[in-house]
């Protein structure tokens, strides 16, 4: 009789693991010999236009030049987790309405089972709402956006934030959309340093670039003697007395304004660039229609996955080549990972 006690006290303490290893889904599972890596492509013609309906065969996966097995291949029909990250610095008060239109515009074409988070930057990073399917939570997030007082955009902490923090343990298929006007201002994080950290992210970025008045005509005020270059390197703010306000021309305010946001536009392009997204440009009157061909295209976006058995017990950078078999396609995927951090 003991016996048979102590047979069923062993059985009972095996028990939940038994049943944990056998509800495990496959893409979390990682071991000693293999990590699950997720790879985002997108792939269009020449012209920009999304080439849809291609199959798990038609792609070919290379991991530091070596040619893996693709274990999971998933298209549109994957429910969405979707960060829409909402730029409210000062200057964007006189478009909030639009922002905020375009937002819930952008809901309404959500599917059931696509879930999504609402923040905005401008001094401060704020979740508004964190991942839901709730849609009357979401609308109800939009209207209480408002302008910045204070000055401040931070847009490169943000997108850290959320790739870091708000998806660290989402699973599935992960955007982020981003609508700015582009400027970064007090970000911890630096424009180099956060490319190369979103290289390394299964997450996408669709970038939307709006102009606002730029608001660089306010009078400037010199604390000392001083003669500083401006960005280009051009021109020279004059030499004015201690305490003395400096007031830009038209031309410089131009000048300004343009070089700002080239810099904002390419750094835009960069993230989108970097991780399979999309950079669109837009004037807010046209926000909505923006959003609706992002929402339109965030389901044409395929997601491959293997199992790498090089990455499993090291912390080195790896490079990924995704390649079709079209002759004129233009394949944008995740081109790195780093080991260790599955």
């Amino acid at each position: 009789m003991k016996i048979i006690i102590a047979l069923l006290s062993l059985m009972l303490l095996t028990l939940p693991v038994e049943l944990h290893s056998q509800t495990a889904e496959p893409d979390k599972i990682k071991s000693p010999n293999r990590t699950f890596v997720s790879v985002p492509v997108t792939v269009s013609d020449r012209e920009g236009r999304y080439i849809a309906g291609l199959r798990k065969e038609n792609f070919t996966v290379f991991e530091d030049g070596i040619k893996q097995n693709i274990a999971s291949f998933v298209t549109y029909d994957e429910p969405l987790n979707i960060a829409l990250l909402l730029d409210t610095s000062g200057s964007t008060g006189n478009v909030l309405k639009n922002i905020r239109a375009a937002g819930k515009d952008f809901i309404k074409l959500l599917n059931r089972n696509d879930r999504c988070l609402v923040a905005t930057f401008d001094s401060q990073v704020k979740i508004l709402t964190p991942l839901t399917a709730n849609r009357q939570m979401l609308r109800n997030s939009l209207d209480k956006i408002r302008s910045a007082e204070l000055g401040g955009t931070l847009m490169y902490r943000a997108v850290e934030q959320l790739f870091q923090n708000s998806f660290a343990n989402v699973q599935g298929r992960k955007v982020i959309v981003i609508l700015t006007d582009g400027k970064d201002f007090g970000s911890a994080v630096t424009k180099d340093e956060l490319l190369s950290r979103l290289e390394e992210s299964d997450i996408p970025i669709y970038t939307v670039f709006y102009k606002t008045v730029a608001g660089f005509n306010q009078p400037v005020v010199i604390k000392g003697k001083q003669s500083k270059k401006s960005r280009k390197g051009t021109k020279e703010i004059p030499v004015l007395p201690s305490g003395a306000i400096y007031i830009p021309t038209e031309e410089e305010i131009a000048l300004r304004e343009r070089s700002d946001e080239t810099e904002a536009v390419d750094a835009l392009r960069k993230m989108s660039d970097a991780t399979a997204g999309r950079f669109y440009l837009s004037n807010t009157p046209k926000l909505t229609t923006i959003f609706k061909k992002v929402a339109g295209e965030l389901r044409e976006q395929y997601r491959l996955g293997y199992h790498s058995k090089n990455a499993a017990n090291d912390t080195a950078v790896h490079d990924i080549i995704v390649k079709v078999d079209r002759p004129d396609a233009v394949v944008l995927a995740r081109g790195k990972f780093r080991g260790g951090q599955f």
